[in-house]
C-alpha cells in the first residue's frame, strides 16, 4: 500500500467521523437528547450504522466525542474574539453580546441537551466529566489571553465564571428563546452592567 492510499484512507475516515459528528450535533438541536438515536444521526450524515460503529462503539461514546468537538469549536470561537478590544464598557459589552450568541447557537444547544440528560443518567454524568473539566480550563486559557493583563489573576476565573453562567442562564430562560433575536431590553442592561463591573474592576492603572 502506498503512503498516496494510506492519506486517503485517513481522510475517508476523518470525513466519515465528521460528517457523524456534525449530523449529531444537528440532531440534539433539533430533535433534543431523546431523539437523537444511532439511526437518526446515520440517516442525517448519509452513513450506515455499520460504519458509525466501527468508529464509535456506543450511542454515549458518539455523544461524548460531539460534546468534545462542539467544545474545540466554541473555544476557537471564543478565542477568536482575543482581537477584540476590552479596554472600555463599550468594548466589553460587545464582546459580551458575541459570547451570547455563542452561547445560543445551535451548535451550542448539545452541551445543553446533553447536561440536562446528565442529570438523571449516572454514566453519562462521568463520560461527559473529562470533556467538561477541558472545556472550563481551555476557557480560562482563552479568558487569559482575552483579560489576563486587565484582571487581577487571582479574580480571572471568577469573573469568567460569572459571564458563563450569566450567559448560560439566558440560554436556558425563556425570555428570548430564538437565538436569531435581538436581546430584550432587560438582557441588554444586564450585559452592559456585566460589562461595566468588569472594567471597573480594572486596575486603577489600566483606566
Amino acid at each position: 500500500m502506498t503512503s498516496t492510499q494510506r492519506r486517503t484512507q485517513a481522510q475517508r475516515r476523518e470525513g466519515t467521523i465528521g460528517a457523524l459528528l456534525d449530523a449529531t450535533v444537528a440532531s440534539l438541536a433539533e430533535r433534543g437528547y431523546a431523539g437523537t438515536s444511532t439511526a437518526a444521526v446515520c440517516a442525517e450524515a448519509g452513513v450506515s450504522q455499520g460504519a458509525l460503529f466501527r468508529h464509535f462503539p456506543t450511542r454515549q461514546a458518539l455523544l461524548v466525542a460531539t460534546a468534545e468537538h462542539v467544545a474545540g469549536r466554541q473555544v476557537e470561537a471564543f478565542r477568536a474574539l482575543g482581537a477584540a478590544g476590552v479596554d472600555t464598557a463599550d468594548e466589553v459589552n460587545a464582546v459580551l453580546g458575541h459570547l451570547r450568541a455563542l452561547v445560543l447557537s445551535p451548535v451550542n444547544q448539545t452541551w445543553r441537551e446533553l447536561l440536562v440528560a446528565a442529570r438523571a443518567d449516572d454514566s453519562l454524568r462521568a463520560a461527559l466529566l473529562p470533556a467538561r473539566e477541558s472545556l472550563q480550563a481551555q476557557m480560562l486559557d482563552a479568558a487569559a489571553d482575552l483579560w489576563g493583563d486587565r484582571l487581577p489573576g487571582e479574580d480571572l476565573a471568577a469573573v469568567l465564571s460569572i459571564v458563563v453562567n450569566m450567559l448560560d442562564g439566558l440560554a436556558f430562560s425563556a425570555l428570548d428563546p430564538d437565538p436569531a433575536a435581538p436581546p430584550g431590553r432587560t438582557v441588554e442592561r444586564a450585559l452592559r452592567l456585566l460589562a461595566e463591573m468588569i472594567v471597573r474592576h480594572y486596575p486603577q492603572e489600566q483606566q
